[in-house]
């Protein structure tokens, strides 16, 4: 790699690109070896600030008085709160006002600026921290959601199974009532088919002798009407019933 544009090459002058840097315009901002120093300040009329590059950046870059062009600014009127020259100082115009140096004032600031960039610096790290603790629970919700879904749809499943299980008991309850209750109503049937028949035979009984002539069959009836007058019992079947509760549900009669 070119020396030159090495980070870790000393400063190089900014005209010739060749020789160490030894100065500095601290007007132009511009890193000059000894040699071109001349050419530098003799490139145009302007005013230049040469100074070791060590001392770099220390000469302060005044405004210009807007009413005396040839003056720079080295005062802040505190009555009116602007910049001006030390021509205006002494003017009509701010006759009896305050001012402080604006190099004072530079540096007060500098001060402020250099604490506030301390604190900053400080407190950047615990900013770093927080947005990288963010970053990674970003990173990670993907993943964590994954697995809770994943836990509900077993736990659905298990639902699923628990409801299956009981259901089947139930339907299984359902078919043992449902075989009981066909059994009572059959039971009952075939009694009341039993008094039936013996009432249709009866009745054929009663026709035979209502038209005979026959003396004795007909003295010596016995009426059984008393005993078919009294009628069975009516049966009726309750159907179960289904009842939700909680994760199960039940039958009741």
């Amino acid at each position: 790699m070119d020396s030159e544009y090495s980070a870790q090459d000393v400063a190089r002058c900014d005209l010739c690109k060749i020789a160490i840097t030894q100065n500095y315009c601290d007007s132009c901002h511009v890193n000059l070896c000894k040699p071109c120093i001349v050419e530098h300040i003799s490139a145009d009329d302007g005013k230049h600030t040469i100074v070791p590059f060590q001392r770099r950046k220390s000469t302060l870059i005044l405004a210009k008085c807007e009413i005396h062009q040839n003056k720079t600014c080295k005062y802040q009127c505190q009555d009116c709160d602007i910049f001006v020259c030390s021509d205006c100082a002494m003017s009509k115009q701010h006759k009896g006002h305050e001012y402080l140096k604006l190099e004072e004032l530079f540096n007060t600031s500098k001060e402020r600026i250099g604490k506030d960039k301390e604190d900053l610096d400080r407190i950047l790290p615990t900013y770093e921290e927080i947005a990288i603790e963010l970053e990674n629970q970003i990173a990670n919700l993907d993943e964590e959601y994954e697995k809770l879904t994943t836990e509900m749809s077993k736990q659905r499943e298990e639902m699923h199974r628990e409801v299956d299980k009981a259901i089947n008991q139930m339907e299984e309850e359902i078919c043992e009532i449902k075989l009981k209750h066909h059994n009572i109503l059959k039971e009952h049937l075939n009694d009341i088919k039993q008094v039936q028949s013996l009432m249709q035979k009866t009745l054929v009984s009663l026709n035979e002798i209502e038209e005979s002539n026959e003396v004795s069959p007909t003295i010596h009836y016995n009426s059984k009407v008393e005993e078919f007058r009294k009628l069975p019992p009516k049966v009726n079947i309750s159907m179960p019933k289904f009842i939700l509760t909680g994760k199960q549900g039940q039958c009741t009669k």
